[in-house]
């Protein structure tokens, strides 16, 4: 039984590192710094979840399992934030993020909402 155990923890294991290297892989074929932003931020939380459960697999149900899980549950709500105060700033200080990319004002936004319903 130990034996599946870790075989089903090195599965997961190896799953997320090959996720999170895609990941950086990813970050560094993009050009564009908010696509990259997307990228990087969507992969990580796959990666960081699967290593996460391959964890928990070799430590089994106890008090590591469940910081393990509350570790993970904090990058789910810490990541966003940071990716959206990035992309933030970035729109903000990116004089040509017009010509890279499609953003609307709210008053433009809200008659393309009301136009579309």
């Amino acid at each position: 039984m130990n034996t599946i155990r870790l075989l089903i923890a090195g599965i997961f294991i190896l799953a997320g590192i090959i996720v999170l290297i895609t990941a950086v892989i990813g970050v560094f074929r993009i050009k564009y710094a908010l696509n990259r932003l997307h990228s990087a931020a969507m992969i990580d939380s796959l990666g960081l979840f699967l290593i996460t459960v391959g964890m928990i697999a070799i430590y089994g149900l106890s008090f590591a399992s469940l910081k393990l899980l509350l570790i993970n549950g904090l990058f789910w709500f810490a990541s966003p934030v940071c990716s959206h105060l990035l992309a933030a700033l970035e729109t903000a200080t990116n004089p040509d993020v017009d010509k890279e990319c499609e953003i609307l004002k709210v008053e433009e936004y809200d008659l393309l909402k009301n136009t579309s319903e």
